[in-house]
């Protein structure tokens, strides 16, 4: 039974056809419909223009317009509803034309009963959804595509080359697009910034929201240096922009290779400083998350003096949160014992080790979040 009244048009200049299609629709079709008749093909585009038709019935010859032109100027102006051409004994072989072009079906006229024609109209109106369906998805694939690689082109290409140091970053999206930003900043005072974030929720907004926020750090990075002055600054312009929908937990260190000073700020994102001891210092958030309050001010840590032999660490919550299929969390535990036991590895196999621990931890299964990693190594 149909929910909703299915709209016929039916194009035929013929009334005795016209009276056999309404005859054998009403004594079959078993839910409301509307039939909607017009003799040429003209009318037909007009009324298309003008109106929704779940389904078109197709003369191919009709005053204005004869054989497998009337179907191809038809389709071209149906926007897409599924037409069901309706043939003589003599033009079958032009119906089948009509086919290969992209009509759902033809009937040829005088062989055609009630359950044929009501069979012939619901799949051409189920298959016009599933194309229409079919071609949605592969928009949305192609776009998704698109701002998948656009995205992958913001994220580092490589790790810097920073004297005394071995550092490396990757990020292992959930989806297409990533939530999760990580970024090497150059700064106008020779250091470096280091950045990792995480964008609340999934998908495009939060990617777009991501673009945003890298943009925005390094703008600020030509003119400001004090990373909690960056931080403030980037609050005030990102806060307008997500309303009460998202908030980025976001950490930014300055690295000074020269004297080996590292300062952070911390809007909501943990790090960690690893010694050679195999002690653990956390690395403590300086502020509330980006966006959750517009005057918001992040301050600074004080100055660390790295040593060598120490690591630095920030990763986002997709680490931790990993589950097995038991719904045991990986945890930030686990993940330190990880860097600590692979300490001796350069920065990226660290990063590459801990990645294979958690999917292994996981099982396998599709990541439900975003992990990012960041891995400063003190030669």
């Amino acid at each position: 039974m149909e929910s909703q009244k299915v709209r016929i048009l039916l194009v035929e200049d013929d009334p005795d056809d016209v009276w056999v299609m309404r005859s054998l629709l009403g004594d079959r079709w078993d839910g409301p419909f509307e039939l909607v008749h017009v003799e040429m093909l003209s009318f037909a585009l007009r009324r298309c223009n003008e109106e929704l038709f779940d389904v078109i019935l197709l003369d191919l010859a009709l005053p204005d317009s004869q054989g497998l032109g009337t179907f191809i100027t038809m389709h071209a102006h149906a926007g897409g509803i599924p037409i069901v051409v309706l043939s003589g004994y003599d033009d079958e072989m032009t119906a089948m034309k009509a086919v290969q072009a992209g009509a759902e079906d033809y009937l040829v006229k005088g062989q055609v009963d009630d359950n044929l024609l009501v069979r012939s109209i619901r799949y051409a109106i189920e298959r016009g959804r599933r194309h229409y369906a079919e071609e949605a998805l592969r928009n949305t694939s192609e776009e998704f595509r698109a701002a998948q690689e656009i995205q992958q082109r913001l994220f580092p290409a490589g790790s810097p080359s920073v004297n005394g140091f071995d550092i490396a970053g990757a990020l292992y999206p959930a989806k297409a697009t990533a939530g999760d930003y990580f970024d090497y900043i150059p700064m106008n005072d020779g250091c470096i910034g280091i950045v990792v974030g995480d964008v609340s929720g999934h998908g495009v907004g939060p990617a777009i929201l991501m673009s945003e926020t890298r943009a925005c750090l390094r703008t600020l990075a030509q003119s400001f240096s004090d990373v909690g002055d960056i931080l403030t600054r980037a609050n005030r312009v990102l806060a307008a922009d997500m309303g009460d929908f998202h908030f980025i937990t976001l950490a930014m260190a300055r690295l000074d290779p020269g004297t080996r000073m590292l300062v952070y700020a911390s809007c909501g994102q943990r790090g960690y400083l690893l010694d050679s001891d195999h002690g653990v210092k956390t690395l403590d958030s300086t502020s509330l998350p980006l966006g959750v309050e517009r005057d918001s001010v992040v301050p600074a840590s004080p100055p660390l003096t790295l040593q060598s032999g120490q690591l630095v660490t920030f990763f986002t919550d997709g680490v931790f949160e990993a589950e097995s299929p038991g719904k045991v969390r990986f945890g930030a535990e686990r993940a330190l014992q990880v860097i600590d036991s692979e300490r001796d590895k350069p920065a990226r196999a660290i990063i590459d080790a801990l990645y294979q621990e958690i999917s292994g931890f996981s099982r396998h299964l599709p990541q439900r979040d975003d992990i990012t990693m960041v891995v400063v190594k003190v030669e």
